[in-house]
């Protein structure tokens, strides 16, 4: 049976940022930020409104920790996403059969065979380009001016 989760454990901003990654329609810059604020305009104006005394005599409550994704956590969120794209419409790609075996155990172990093959390059390529656009893009610039 599937377990179940309490509405409280569910962290809105991490959902929302995992599919900001995916889409092609915001700007590289707003994709890569990691989070949200935290506090609205709203809250930090009231904030402000409030009397110095106040203050000094009330305690503040702890302010909620974001959770921080750990690096396994980051790596599962990046990586191990299935791809809407069937297979058959890519191309064909040969790579070094140590890769491949490395690949196929990473993908049936860590991805519990939930994804395919493909659907772990993909992402793969998909960070990387994400990571290293400008770069490819001012090497490409400069290797193509020859006219």
């Amino acid at each position: 049976m599937a377990r179940k989760t309490k509405a409280e454990d569910i962290d809105a901003s991490f959902i929302i940022n995992a599919f900001r990654k995916n889409d092609m329609n915001i700007p590289p810059q707003a994709r890569a930020l990691g989070e949200t604020e935290e506090n609205p305009p709203e809250e930090e104006a009231e904030g402000n409104a409030r009397d110095m005394s106040q203050e000094d005599t009330e305690e503040k409550p702890p302010l909620r920790k974001r959770r921080t994704r750990s690096k396994e956590e980051e790596y599962l969120a990046i990586f191990f996403r299935d791809v809407r794209i069937p297979a058959r419409i890519g191309k064909t790609v040969y790579i070094r059969k140590e890769f491949h075996e490395r690949i196929q155990r990473i993908v049936r172990i860590i991805g519990k065979d939930e994804i395919s093959l493909f659907s772990y390059i993909d992402n793969v390529l998909s960070h990387h380009f994400e990571d290293y656009e400008e770069a490819i893009k001012k090497t490409y610039d400069t290797n193509s001016s020859i006219f």
